[in-house]
């Protein structure tokens, strides 16, 4: 065997090990967040502006209720790229944190980056008429209907806005 050929097969054995973050995603899927998190520390030691670290991290910290710190990681992953997913994650951090108008903000971030993103217009609905505010209520909430949802969904909505 020639070193062409011994190089060949150390890279064909490396493509078969999974990555660092391959593993941490399957300690996540089998809910050993400890674990994950360890890893984590230390892979963001060596790359803190790793997008899909934070990302990870943001994900654990959701589950494990601890808000403000995934609305660290997630605005860290935002500063690198943005999707309606992120900011849909974002606010709903932000939710779950007590911080409501920053939770708008970020479901209207999402809604600018993909208008038939259904998730956000529902829960900006959702909020502006826990805050009281009908008419904004009822702009998000129809919006919402004329999005690909399930028929069931689109019902449930159409009862919301009856009583509006």
């Amino acid at each position: 065997m020639d070193k062409k050929e011994i190089n060949q097969q150390k890279t064909e054995e490396e493509n078969l090990q999974p990555s660092r973050l391959d593993f941490i995603r399957e300690l996540i899927s089998d809910c050993r967040y400890d674990d994950a998190m360890e890893l984590l520390g230390i892979a963001t030691e060596d790359e803190p502006d790793n997008v899909d670290y934070n990302y990870e991290l943001a994900r654990i910290f959701m589950e494990m209720g601890n808000y403000s710190s995934a609305v660290s990681n997630l605005e860290l992953v935002l500063e690198k790229t943005q999707s309606s997913l992120l900011y849909f994650m974002l606010g709903e951090a932000y939710q779950a944190d007590d911080q409501l108008d920053k939770a708008i903000g970020a479901y209207l971030k999402a809604n600018t980056l993909n208008e038939n993103f259904p998730f956000a217009y529902k829960k900006l609905g959702m909020l502006f008429m826990a805050r009281g505010d009908k008419e904004s209520a009822r702009e998000y909430f129809e919006d919402y209907i004329k999005l690909d949802i399930a028929e069931d969904e689109k019902d449930s909505v159409k009862k919301i806005l009856e009583r509006i």
